[in-house]
């Protein structure tokens, strides 16, 4: 099964995110300015105050006016696994600067494996106090390869990863009995319900 990648969040609850998955499938790789941009971050702006007709596929800053590449697709084997970068910025990723600047985390840092603050992790900005407390991250397809056709109705979340963001490499299962997309491919959309802690401010 082929898709194209976009990176959105599914809904106005999932808004306030920092990071994103990057892919050389997605929308709006390399920046929305109509240059090249390896640093790249159009896609993790949070969607904050924003109406659904601005923030629904970022359409604010025009995500979905750069589409993937033609024949670039995100495989998503059915019964298998898929892997996407979770990143602050592109630069911090395989796919820019030959990698240069990437880590085992997603702003190229580099942090001790039991990373943990009571408050809340703001570096890099994962809205939790741990590993254990993260949230999770998920992701939606829609059966069309129209990005004009995707609705909150025809997106249906299809694997979630528990206790994500938090490494930069992160893998998603493909359920096995996964329907094929069309001949054009589908679209999907990846979502985070960031947590925040009740001893932190509500405007986190």
């Amino acid at each position: 099964m082929l898709t194209p990648l976009l990176t959105v969040v599914l809904s106005a609850t999932l808004a306030r995110a920092h990071l994103a998955p990057f892919h050389k499938s997605m929308y709006a790789l390399n920046g929305v300015s109509g240059t090249v941009n390896l640093n790249n971050d159009d896609v993790v702006h949070p969607l904050y105050q924003l109406t659904k007709d601005q923030w629904w596929l970022h359409a604010y800053n025009n995500v979905p006016d750069f589409p993937p590449a033609d024949g670039e697709f995100l495989e998503l084997p059915a019964g298998e696994s898929f892997t996407v970068e979770i990143a602050s910025n592109q630069g911090e990723t395989s796919l820019s600067f030959g990698g240069q600047f990437a880590s085992d985390w997603p702003d190229g840092h580099t942090y001790p494996e039991d990373y943990n603050v009571p408050t809340c992790i703001t570096s890099p900005n994962m809205h939790t106090q741990n590993e254990t407390r993260a949230a999770g991250t998920a992701f939606a397809i829609a059966y069309t390869s129209d990005i004009k056709q995707v609705t909150p109705d025809n997106l249906a979340v299809f694997t979630v990863r528990y206790h994500t963001p938090w490494k930069r490499v992160t893998s998603y299962d493909v359920p096995a009995g996964m329907p094929a997309c069309p001949s054009g491919g589908c679209i999907c959309a990846w979502g985070w319900v960031r947590r925040r802690p009740s001893s932190t401010p509500p405007n986190l």
